[in-house]
């Protein structure tokens, strides 16, 4: 089980390093391993080493990669194929997406405020959750592509698609639903247990919320 599991952070190890060689050693080596579906979760590269755009040796290929809770702040990734990437939870704000292929990717939670969209093609991918304030060139068209939900937060400029939105308590019961912090059910309206949670429904602060004060027992 020990050489299992050193071979699987070893895998994980060689991609990520393949990674920081730079973009054009990378589409090498996906070119040699057109199979493989590269782990690069949680990974945290240098600002040298996210600039993957075309000057560099990209357009990077990205295609089916786990990327989930990867730090690409300011990453350039003009023109990348990001088809099919798991890019949950993870930060892409500020970065240049322009060009790049997205169709498909999973985006749920991830943070894309003032990343540039320009030309980007979002055919099929989950923004579900995910923050774009402030996204540059964002178009609604882009967006009647994509997957979203009643939490996905857009720029002013954009409306909502109909097949996002919900009415209050459906909002409500889908975020009761996938995080559990509604108390339960008792005689009239369901209270929330977090002070901000029903905030962010009217689009307040995205962060987690503190756990409300419970009430001191009395002694009898």
């Amino acid at each position: 089980m020990f050489l299992v599991v050193a071979c699987v952070v070893s895998a994980e190890s060689q991609h990520v390093e393949a990674l920081r060689r730079g973009p054009r050693s990378w589409n090498e080596w996906r070119a040699r391993n057109p199979s493989l579906s590269p782990n690069l979760t949680g990974v945290a590269l240098s600002v040298g080493e996210r600039q993957m755009g075309p000057i560099n040796g990209g357009p990077i290929n990205l295609a089916s990669a786990r990327l989930r809770h990867a730090s690409l702040r300011f990453a350039t990734l003009t023109g990348a194929d990001l088809t099919g990437a798991d890019l949950w939870d993870a930060d892409l704000s500020d970065a240049r997406l322009d060009g790049a292929n997205l169709s498909g990717a999973d985006l749920r939670e991830a943070l894309l405020d003032r990343a540039n969209f320009a030309n980007a093609k979002l055919t099929g991918a989950n923004l579900s959750g995910a923050s774009l304030q402030e996204a540059r060139n964002l178009t609604q068209s882009q967006i009647e592509e994509a997957v979203g939900d009643s939490f996905t937060l857009l720029p002013p400029h954009l409306t909502r698609p109909e097949a996002w939105t919900g009415t209050v308590a459906q909002v409500v019961q889908d975020y009761r639903a996938r995080n559990e912090t509604y108390a339960p059910e008792a005689s009239g309206p369901v209270a929330p247990k977090r002070v901000e949670a029903v905030s962010w429904l009217v689009g307040g602060p995205r962060g987690a919320a503190s756990a409300a004060p419970q009430a001191t027992p009395q002694r009898s």
